[in-house]
């Protein structure tokens, strides 16, 4: 998870971005599990309790930019903090909400 920058994916698979720039998510430890990147507009980060049963973010924050399409990046800011399940399978990471798929992100 930490060696790699993810790409949100749409459901076929492309990159799914706005203002024409890919929404991202990396992870690193610094003082527990960190996730951050870039949400559309802002740059996001998070704390990230990852469980063996399961994965929680907490409410992110963000830098604060104005751009078109706000209400698309908050609402992918929104389901960073209803995820509670993920896999990592064939260059994806998927992120689950009691087994419905929420996100897909693909190795960069």
């Amino acid at each position: 998870m930490e060696t790699n920058t993810w790409v949100l994916q749409d459901e076929n698979g492309n990159a799914k971005g706005f203002n024409g720039q890919d929404v991202t998510m990396n992870f690193r430890q610094d003082n527990g599990l960190q996730a951050n990147g870039f949400a559309g507009c802002n740059n996001y980060f998070t704390s990230v309790d990852l469980q063996p049963a399961g994965i929680r973010f907490t409410q992110p924050g963000a830098t604060l930019m104005a751009c078109p399409e706000m209400e698309s990046e908050q609402a992918f800011l929104d389901l960073l903090t209803q995820i509670n399940g993920y896999e990592i399978s064939g260059g994806e990471l998927r992120f689950y909400q009691n087994k419905i798929l929420l996100l897909r992100f693909k190795a960069r």
